[in-house]
C-alpha cells in the first residue's frame, strides 16, 4: 500500500491533456481530426498556464499559504518543476505527432509549405495576398535599448522576433561577452550593428491557414506568418542589413482578474476595468523557436521581464497551434469524423406547443445526440405566447450570436417580465457577457450581476404562465451552458419539467439571487454553497449503511473534475466499507483508484472522443430505489463551497433510466475509455464486453429508442 492518498490537481490536469494528445496520435482517428486534437491540446495548455500555473507561481512569489496543495509535503517549487518536466515530456510527443501528421497529410495530397518552398506558381499569389490584404495590418515594433518603453505583447496575438545584422566586417570568434552576439554562421558581431524588432502577425483578422492555388489536384496551405516571412524584404527594405532572421514566439499571461474594491463603482465598471488590467498581466510562460539565436532570446526575455520561475520553453517553428481547432474540413469526408444528425424526441416531434407537451410529462434533451433546437424553439414559444408572463434564466456562457439572447429580447419586447442573471466572472467570457448585459438592459431586461463573493455557475430557468386563470410554472435545468454552438460538440443534459415542487424551488433560487439573505432549505434541489457537501456526503453515508444491511448499494458519479479532498475521503470511506464506487471523470481526478487498502472498490474511467464529455450526474443505488441527479457542479472545492450550483433530481422513471443507461455505456467504454491511474500512464480500458465506443453507442441508443417509440 502506498502512503500517497491524492494526486496534485495540476498534475492530474496535465494527465487529462495527455489523453487529448493520445487522440492526436491515434491513427484510427481521422487525419484532420487528429490535427484538431493537437489544437485542443494547445488551447488547453495555454489556459493551464494562464490560470493554473499562474496561480502556483503567484503563490510562490508571494510566499502565500493560500494555494491549496492537496499533496502534503510537496513544496510549490517542487510542483513547478514537476509541471515543467511533465510538459516537456508531452512536448516531445506533441512535436513527434505533429511531424507524423504533416507527413500523412502529404500522402493525402495536402501540403504545408513555408517561405523557402514557394514555387513560381504560388509566388505571385502570395505577393498579391500580402500587398492587397496583409500589408496595412502588420504591426512592427523596433526595440531601442536606450528606451525603457516597449509595447505590451497581446495575449492572443502571434509574433515574430526579428534580428537584423547590418553590413559590417566580420571577425572570427574570440569570446562571447556583452558587446558581442552570434549569427547563424557562428560569427561575432558588435552589438551596435544589431537591430531587433517584433512583428505582429494579424491572426485576429485573417485565417491562420492561407489556401494557395491548387496544382494537379493537390491542396496547398501556407501559414499566415510564413506569408509575412516571405515578404520581410518589403517590410524592412529601408534598413541596410546583410542578414535577417525571424523566429516565432508566444507568451502566456496571468489571467487572474484583480477587482477594484471601490464600492462607489458598479460591479460592471469594476469588471470592465479589471479586464483592461488582464491585457497587461504578468507573463508566466514563453515558448520560442529553438532555432532562435541566444541573443535574440535574451532580448525577448528582457522585454517580457521574465524571472527564474517563469516557464521558458524551446519549441518548434510554429506556435499557437490551438488554431488547428478551426482547420477547414476541405470537403474530405474520409479525413473527418462522420457527421451525426441529432434526433428530435418523438414526444416533441411536430408538437404545436412545447409548453403543453412539457405540462403532460417531463422531457430531457441529451445534446448533441438529441436536437438542441427543441430547447431553442421552447424559448421562442415562451417569448411570444400571450399566456407567458415572465421568464427567468441564468447566463454563464452564450454564443457570440446567441439565439438564447434573441429569445429573451423578443420576450421583453412582447411585454413579458424577463430576468437574466448574467455572470460577469465567467472566465475568458467576461467581455462578451459585459456586452450582452448592456444589450439586454437596453431592451428592458432585468439583469442581475451574480452574487457577491459567489460565482453563479448554475444553469437554470423558470417561466410563469396562466392556464385557465391559474398560475403555472415550467422549470428547466441543465448540466451545461445555454449555448447553441457548444451544444453541437458538448454532451449535456437539459431537463424541462412542470413538476410544481421542482419549479417552485428553481424559482426560489432566483429569489435568492434577488435577495441574497433569503436562503431556503430545499426539499429536492441541492444548492451550493449551502448544501452540496453536506447532502452528497449524507447520500454516500446512506450507501455505506445500505451495504452493511445487505441492501443494494453503489455510488456513481459522472463529472468533469474530482478534486475536493473531503468528497474524496468520503469515497475512500465508502470503499473501505465495501461499497462499489464507479466514476466517469473526464479531466482532473485527484482520487487514486484501485489502491490496495485505500480504494479497492473504486474505479475511474475517462472518455476522450469526438464530443467533449460535459454532464455532471450523481447516481446512488439507494437500496434499489435509484436516486439520480443532474448537476452543474463538479466535485471541486470551488463548485461546492464558492459557487452557486444546482443539482436536480430526476423523477420521471423513463428519463432516469436513460441517464443510468448512458452512464453504463460511458463507464464500460473499451474503445475510447482510459483508466485513471496514480502514475503517468493513461491506459485504455479493456474488458470482456463487445467493442463499445460509448459516444457512438449512446447515439445508437437514442436512435433505437426513437425507432421503438415510432413503432
Amino acid at each position: 500500500m502506498s502512503n500517497k492518498r491524492y494526486i496534485n490537481r495540476e498534475i492530474t490536469w496535465l494527465k487529462f491533456n495527455a489523453r487529448v494528445l493520445q487522440e492526436a496520435a491515434d491513427e484510427t482517428v481521422p487525419l484532420l481530426e487528429r490535427l484538431r486534437f493537437l489544437g485542443i491540446y494547445s488551447n488547453n495548455l495555454d489556459e493551464f498556464y494562464k490560470v493554473r500555473y499562474a496561480t502556483v507561481l503567484r503563490a510562490l512569489e508571494m510566499d502565500s499559504k493560500a494555494y491549496n496543495n492537496i499533496i502534503e509535503g510537496q513544496s510549490l517549487k517542487e510542483l513547478l518543476f514537476e509541471i515543467r518536466r511533465t510538459v516537456a515530456d508531452q512536448q516531445r510527443m506533441y512535436d513527434d505527432t505533429y511531424e507524423r501528421i504533416i507527413e500523412e497529410l502529404k500522402n493525402n495530397d495536402i501540403f504545408f509549405i513555408d517561405e523557402k518552398e514557394v514555387n513560381e506558381q504560388h509566388a505571385e499569389f502570395i505577393r498579391k495576398f500580402y500587398q492587397n490584404k496583409l500589408s496595412h495590418t502588420v504591426a512592427v515594433y523596433l526595440w531601442d535599448e536606450s528606451n525603457d518603453w516597449y509595447p505590451s505583447l497581446r495575449e492572443d496575438a502571434y509574433y515574430l522576433a526579428i534580428k537584423m545584422v547590418r553590413s559590417v566586417k566580420r571577425k572570427h570568434y574570440r569570446q562571447h561577452g556583452f558587446n558581442f552576439c552570434f549569427n547563424k554562421q557562428k560569427k561575432e558581431t558588435p552589438m551596435d550593428d544589431i537591430t531587433y524588432a517584433i512583428v505582429e502577425v494579424p491572426t485576429h483578422l485573417f485565417s491562420r491557414f492561407v489556401i494557395l492555388p491548387s496544382i494537379d489536384g493537390k491542396t496547398y496551405f501556407m501559414m499566415l506568418e510564413d506569408v509575412v516571412r516571405y515578404n520581410l524584404e518589403e517590410i524592412f527594405g529601408i534598413f541596410d542589413y546583410e542578414h535577417i532572421e525571424s523566429h516565432s514566439i508566444k507568451s502566456s499571461k496571468d489571467a487572474e482578474l484583480d477587482l477594484d474594491q471601490d464600492v462607489q463603482k458598479s460591479f460592471l465598471d469594476r469588471m470592465s476595468k479589471s479586464l483592461e488590467g488582464r491585457r497587461s498581466g504578468e507573463p508566466v510562460r514563453l515558448v520560442y523557436d529553438k532555432e532562435m539565436a541566444p541573443d535574440t532570446l535574451e532580448y525577448i526575455k528582457n522585454i517580457l521581464k521574465l524571472n527564474i520561475y517563469d516557464s521558458v520553453s524551446p519549441g518548434g517553428r510554429y506556435h499557437m497551434k490551438r488554431d488547428f481547432i478551426g482547420f477547414p474540413d476541405l470537403g474530405r469526408e474520409d479525413l473527418n469524423f462522420k457527421t451525426i444528425k441529432p434526433f428530435v424526441p418523438t414526444a416533441l416531434s411536430n408538437v404545436k406547443s412545447y409548453i403543453n407537451a412539457v405540462e403532460k410529462s417531463d422531457h430531457m434533451l441529451y445534446a448533441p445526440y438529441e436536437d438542441y433546437s427543441v430547447f431553442l424553439k421552447f424559448l421562442r414559444e415562451c417569448a411570444i405566447d400571450p399566456r407567458v408572463k415572465s421568464l427567468k434564466i441564468t447566463i454563464y456562457r452564450v454564443a457570440t450570436q446567441s439565439q438564447i439572447i434573441s429569445a429573451l429580447i423578443n420576450a421583453a419586447r412582447n411585454g413579458k417580465k424577463v430576468t437574466a442573471l448574467l455572470e460577469l466572472r465567467a472566465r475568458f467570457d467576461e467581455a462578451n457577457n459585459i456586452n450582452w448585459s448592456k444589450t439586454l438592459q437596453d431592451e428592458g431586461v432585468n439583469v442581475i450581476f451574480g452574487v457577491a463573493d459567489l460565482k453563479v455557475h448554475s444553469k437554470i430557468g423558470v417561466i410563469r404562465y396562466d392556464k385557465d386563470g391559474e398560475e403555472r410554472k415550467i422549470a428547466f435545468v441543465s448540466t451545461g451552458n445555454f449555448h447553441e454552438k457548444t451544444a453541437r460538440i458538448y454532451t449535456d443534459f437539459t431537463l424541462m419539467t412542470a413538476n410544481r415542487e421542482l419549479a417552485d424551488e428553481v424559482d426560489d433560487v432566483f429569489e435568492f439571487f434577488q435577495a441574497n439573505y433569503k436562503i431556503k432549505n430545499f426539499k429536492h434541489l441541492i444548492l451550493s454553497p449551502f448544501e452540496t457537501r453536506k447532502k452528497i456526503s449524507k447520500l454516500i453515508d446512506q450507501e455505506i449503511e445500505n451495504h452493511k444491511k445487505g441492501l443494494p448499494a453503489q455510488v456513481n458519479f459522472k463529472v468533469n473534475s474530482l478534486s475536493d479532498k473531503g468528497i474524496i475521503d468520503k469515497l475512500y470511506e465508502a470503499s473501505a466499507a465495501g461499497v462499489e464506487v464507479r466514476l466517469v471523470v473526464r479531466g482532473i481526478c485527484c482520487l487514486i483508484p484501485r489502491e490496495p487498502g485505500l480504494s479497492e472498490t473504486i474505479n475511474a474511467v475517462s472518455v476522450i472522443d469526438k464530443f467533449l464529455e460535459h454532464p455532471r450526474l450523481y447516481w446512488f443505488k439507494n437500496a434499489g430505489d435509484d436516486l439520480v441527479y443532474i448537476s452543474s457542479a463538479d466535485m471541486m472545492p470551488r463548485n461546492i463551497d464558492h459557487r452557486v450550483e444546482v443539482s436536480c433530481p430526476i423523477f420521471n422513471p423513463i428519463l432516469k433510466k436513460e441517464i443510468m443507461d448512458t452512464f453504463e455505456l460511458s463507464y464500460t467504454d473499451n474503445v475510447k475509455g482510459r483508466l485513471q491511474t496514480a502514475d503517468s500512464r493513461e491506459p485504455y480500458q479493456t474488458n470482456d464486453l463487445p467493442p463499445n465506443r460509448s459516444q457512438l453507442s449512446i447515439y445508437n441508443y437514442y436512435k433505437n429508442k426513437r425507432l421503438n417509440e415510432g413503432n
